[in-house]
């Protein structure tokens, strides 16, 4: 069994940067093979990883429902939901990716739902890193369409909202009954140290369920490189962004 990493954080925090940046970290060192899951409904973590979406697990399942029990050529439901996943993954030299997609609209999802997490849990357990960028309601997770979690890391940028932001997810790990074994608060884009942010911010952070487990800079690099839309998995090894991430692996116990 793997190693799943999971990152959540609401929009605009840099939770997508970070997950590029454990992305592009182990396969700097090896750590193949590896799957990467897009679970943001606002998807674009193929863009930052430089590859094709390919055909979502949501518009999957939706075409498993409107088939009812017609399936073609024979198979199951389960057997032609996993067909598809599998026929739809991206693959490339360093990665294989999947894109969850939106949340489901109106009808009854029950049972694609329960085949679709039989299918993903199978899948996963081919890899010895899974990486899942979650949006900040962790729809897929909370759905139970994805399985344990070794480590969380819940993103938030240093403004008292964001920093807010981060209790109500804490609490919807709490209510997800243990699968989520280890979590762990990043701060991004900070200028300076910790007694470098305004007292408002210190107080905020002080109140949070745990201590932030890092900071990661602002790094001029990085933001350079989304601004011209090059993907963040091409940065240079010196960016002070990325041996952040790399330092942040290393402390819970990610071979570097």
């Amino acid at each position: 069994m793997g190693v799943t990493l999971a990152v959540a954080g609401k929009g605009g925090v840099g939770k997508t940067s970070i997950t590029s940046l454990i992305i592009k970290n182990l396969i700097d060192t090896g750590q193949r093979p590896l799957l990467a899951i897009d679970a943001d409904s606002n998807s674009n973590l193929h863009e930052v990883l430089g590859i094709h979406e390919p055909k979502s697990v949501g518009c999957i399942r939706e075409d498993a429902r409107k088939l009812g029990e017609d399936v073609p050529g024979g198979m199951t439901k389960d057997r032609f939901m996993d067909y598809q996943i599998q026929a739809n993954l991206e693959e490339t030299k360093d990665l294989d990716f999947l894109s969850m997609g939106r949340p489901e609209g109106p009808g009854c999802y029950c049972m694609a739902n329960n085949i679709l997490r039989d299918v993903i849990s199978k899948l996963t357990t081919n890899y010895k890193f899974v990486v899942i960028d979650n949006e900040a309601g962790m729809e897929h997770l909370s759905r139970r369409t994805e399985e344990e979690v070794d480590h969380l890391f819940i993103i938030s940028d240093p403004s008292p909202r964001s920093l807010r932001t981060i209790g109500r997810i804490f609490q919807l790990v709490d209510e997800m009954e243990g699968r989520i074994h280890n979590q762990h608060i990043v701060l991004s884009r900070v200028q300076g140290s910790l007694d470098d942010l305004p007292l408002s911010t210190r107080k905020e952070i002080e109140a949070l369920p745990v201590p932030p487990l890092a900071l990661i800079p602002y790094d001029d690099q990085l933001v350079a490189m989304d601004l011209e839309g090059k993907p963040l998995v091409e940065i240079s090894s010196d960016s002070v962004a990325y041996i952040a991430v790399k330092k942040m692996l290393k402390e819970i116990g990610v071979p570097n």
